[in-house]
């Protein structure tokens, strides 16, 4: 409908639209004509499109050299009330103007000052902010911290020097620059983490953050970048170090989730109410609820997040009760609070879920067409498989060494790098060894160096001395230093792990290094403390049985680093023909077994560490060394059972002259990718039989997809979907994980053809795809020990099957329309591109249309059709 004037206008805005007149409009002069042939009647329009024209450039008027306007038009412009007001007795002295008003004139003369002029618009928005509670509490530099082991806790914490830690990994961020600090011993979860975390900060330019890119430090790489990124922490002095963290990974977790507050709002009384069922636990994405306002506390962050179905008058007020809650406890002055609206979740803030869907992973890009811009052209990006070629490439022969002081001291023995000079060949020297063990309440002192249990925790004082020069000389050189390590057994709790840690700090009077080890985790520099004598008994000290009998297993790539396991019972099913064992009969007798395929090395220290054993435990026993295959009947009449089947290799004519690859297949951000597993002990010209565990399978992320290179056979490792959470909740998969996963899988089993095909050695070999639980024994024993009934891992996986044959299934490129109506959809199919899998003339029957015509279809008409066909 048409609006008046008095709808547009109040009486003082027409006043300022007449004095603003004079200075809005060109000066041209108006007559009739300008509106057309019937005069007046067309004034109304006329003049509303001057007043939209100019209303687009911020002002209101009409010309300023007016003349030939009649009353009727000034009565019909100024209204009733204007034309009431306005003296129309002409002026004793005629002007171009006398068709006018003296107050109209006056008023075209007058100059308005649009500076003091305050639109309507502004008061709302002052009082949208009066309303919300005054604006959001975000700094320019903010420093997050990544810890953690089994769930990751993405946490703010001060911008300081003091809260970088060797364990963890930190990013900064400023307006303009950004920040990704690896601690020495972070571990590569973490790294990846802050990589995604920093590549989402980019690309949506989140907390303020303009940087293009992510600069990434390590902390054991000294540079200027480095020393500039310590500044902005206000770093005191250059001797000040990095320190580290004696907090447990895994008590972190604990403690940071059970200190969650989540709080409901409550629209009838307008305030947030706490939730206990939300609240101390790492939520789930799909807890939330668009109808719903939450806040979420965090310490030193708070967060109001808001549906997307709250109404609009409700999300007035929920800031101002969202800062009753930040300022209603005591919170650092470098804390945040910030409001997030559905959909627009910053990383920091995704981070605090357990399972929130990753928002640079689509596999649907929309590209704008230049040549026609309302339409979009939706454009599928398929992952790749890993390239064979690459994987087939080796890691380095010596693993990375360990960092002490700013010096590799390699494995701890031998020729060390000081790398705060680039000086390489110096040598390290063992000068002293001390021993601690953790007790219930305190730390005592053990003289039993090198024997350990998987039940207990131990402290280890290492002194050493770099020698200048690779050799000793007349006169010592360097100076004595000393390094901590704690070690936890297997079989310890988290509460006595974390006290490990905690009793550390007491013993180290001279504040040095900190090493933490966890048992099956041992490096080098730790091993060759002990010269091939260490020995881990299972359980705790209190449980010693010396007058029983014992298994242990040989593990070690070099005599110095040599050290024996021992197993959970004496039974045939732990002999490995790849490896040696030391069996206990009791304090007057050992035999040292060999298999048949156990390399010199480790034939030479598996005895070497059996003469050890007999010391450390003050036993003088005959040392009696079979072979595999030339057993006497007493050494099989010690196992439980007596001699019973086991994997031997006995008439197996393979050499084993390399040792098993395992890589780690997984997609980031739509682009598939591998990891290699690295065995941290690795030496050159030895093979390790046994360089990995079983728990690094089962104790990945599930379900996982592993390619294991077993020399002889090629395996598909495959994983299984967990029920249960951590936290005793039940998890729910969706069909887009699933198809997701299924995506995975098959890119698993393409690299793993090509791997294969990469080497001419491997041409006709077993490829085969086994499931967890569901392992043959000729897997099992590629690994030290093998539990069966790992917790979690449901029954009736699918069993053994060609490699081949999973993958055909995969390659099958067309279907019926029946069968592609079916739920869950044919294996391997895109089920968001379903109709791609008809045949060509049954594609045409089916939409008449081409595919081609089809794809050239807007994305809401694709969709549609498919639904129209039951295709979606």
């Amino acid at each position: 409908m048409d609006l008046d004037d008095d709808d547009i206008f109040s009486l003082p805005e027409r006043e300022r639209v007449l004095s603003a007149a004079q200075h809005t409009l060109p000066r041209r002069r108006v007559s009739s004509q300008d509106f057309g042939s019937e005069g007046t009647s067309h004034l109304k329009v006329a003049r509303s499109a001057s007043l939209s024209n100019n209303r687009s450039r911020g002002r209101c008027g009409f010309g300023s050299d007016v003349k030939d306007l009649t009353d009727d038009f000034i009565k019909d412009f100024l209204g009733p009330t204007m034309s009431r007001s306005v003296d129309l007795s002409p002026r004793s002295t005629p002007t171009p103007r006398q068709g006018l008003s003296r107050e109209a004139q006056d008023a075209l003369k007058a100059k308005e000052d649009y500076t003091k002029v305050e639109l309507k618009q502004g008061h709302t928005q002052k009082a949208v902010r009066e309303v919300t509670g005054g604006s959001q509490q975000l700094h320019d530099t903010l420093l997050i911290m990544i810890k953690g082991k089994n769930s990751l806790q993405t946490r703010l914490v001060a911008p300081s020097f003091s809260s970088l830690s060797q364990q963890d990994v930190f990013i900064l961020l400023s307006p303009k620059a950004l920040y990704q600090f690896h601690g020495r011993h972070a571990s590569v979860i973490k790294r990846s983490k802050a990589t995604e975390i920093t590549k989402s900060i980019v690309l949506a330019k989140e907390l303020k953050c303009q940087a293009s890119d992510a600069i990434v430090l390590d902390e054991d790489r000294g540079s200027y970048v480095m020393n500039k990124f310590f500044n902005l922490l206000s770093r005191k002095s250059q001797s000040e170090t990095v320190k580290e963290d004696k907090r447990c990974d895994e008590d972190y977790e604990k403690e940071m989730n059970s200190s969650n507050l989540t709080y409901v709002y409550n629209v009838a009384i307008k305030s947030f109410e706490k939730s206990e069922e939300l609240s101390g636990k790492k939520l789930s994405f799909n807890r939330l609820d668009n109808k719903q306002v939450y806040c979420f506390d965090y310490g030193p962050e708070v967060y109001v997040w808001i549906g997307k179905n709250v109404d609009h008058h409700d999300r007035k007020h929920t800031m101002i009760a969202g800062r009753t809650i930040f300022e209603g406890s005591v919170r650092p002055n470098w804390a945040i609070y910030q409001r997030i609206a559905s959909g627009l979740e910053t990383s920091l803030f995704r981070e605090k879920f357990k399972d929130w869907p990753d928002v640079n992973a689509t596999n649907v890009l929309t590209v704008k067409n230049s040549c026609a811009p309302k339409e979009d052209k939706v454009v599928f990006v398929d992952m790749e498989p890993c390239e064979g070629a690459e994987m087939r490439k080796l890691l380095p022969e010596e693993p990375a060494g360990l960092v002490l002081e700013m010096t590799d001291v390699g494995r701890g023995k031998g020729l060390a790098t000081d790398l705060s000079q680039d000086i390489f060949g110096h040598d390290v020297e063992t000068r002293g060894v001390e021993m601690w063990r953790i007790t219930d309440t305190a730390y005592e002192e053990y003289p039993a160096l090198g024997l350990f249990y998987s039940g207990e925790s131990f402290i280890v004082r290492w002194e050493y001395r770099v020698m200048q020069g690779g050799k000793k000389q007349d006169h010592e050189t360097g100076r004595d230093r000393m390094a901590y390590f704690f070690w936890q057994g297997s079989d310890c709790s988290i509460k006595e792990k974390g006290k490990s840690a905690f009793m550390t700090v007491k013993v180290d009077k001279e504040r040095a290094p900190q090493v933490p080890l966890t048992q099956f985790g041992e490096i080098p520099a730790f091993l060759q403390i002990f010269d091939g004598g260490m020995c881990v008994f299972g359980g705790k000290i209190s449980d010693e049985r010396l007058s029983e009998k014992r298994l242990f297993l040989y593990m070690g790539e070099l005599e110095s680093e040599g050290y024996l396991t021992e197993c959970a019972t004496v039974s045939c099913v732990y002999l490995r023909s790849r490896t040696s064992f030391v069996l206990q009969e009791s304090s007057d007798k050992l035999f040292v077994w060999h298999g048949c395929k156990s390399r010199a090395h480790t034939v030479k220290g598996a005895y070497r560490a059996a003469q050890q054993l007999s010391q450390k435990l003050d036993i003088k026993p005959a040392i009696i060394e079979v072979q595999e295959g030339s057993e006497p009947p007493e050494f099989w009449s010690l196992f439980e059972g007596g001699r019973v089947s086991y994997n031997s290799y006995l008439e197996d004519t393979r050499m084993f002259s390399k040792p098993i690859r395992i890589f780690k297949l997984y997609d980031e951000n739509r682009v598939f990718k591998y990891q290699e597993l690295e065995y941290k002990c690795r030496a050159p010209s030895t093979v390790a039989p046994f360089p990995f565990f079983q728990s690094e399978l089962y104790g990945a992320e599930q379900p996982a997809l592993f390619i294991v290179d077993a020399l002889y056979t090629v395996y598909v490792w495959v994983g299984w979907w967990t029920e249960v959470s951590p936290d005793g909740e039940q998890i729910t998969h969706t069909g887009s994980a699933k198809t997701d996963f299924t995506e995975r899988y098959k890119l698993t089993l393409k690299t793993a053809v090509s791997y294969v095909k990469e080497d001419p050695a491997k041409e006709n070999i077993p490829m085969l795809v086994v499931r967890a639980g569901n392992e043959p024994l000729e897997f099992k024993v590629l690994f030290p020990w093998w539990k069966d009934n790992w917790p979690g891992v449901p029954e009736g996986q699918d069993g053994i099957k060609p490699l081949a044959e999973e993958l055909k299934q995969f390659l099958q490129q067309e279907y019926t329309l029946q069968e592609l109506q079916q739920r869950p959809p044919p294996p391997g199919c895109d089920p968001l591109r379903l109709e791609l899998y008809l045949s060509t003339t049954e594609f045409q029957e089916v939409f008449k249309m081409s595919k081609s015509q089809f794809q050239s279809l807007q994305p809401w008409k694709q969709k549609k059709e498919r639904i129209r066909f039951g295709l979606f």
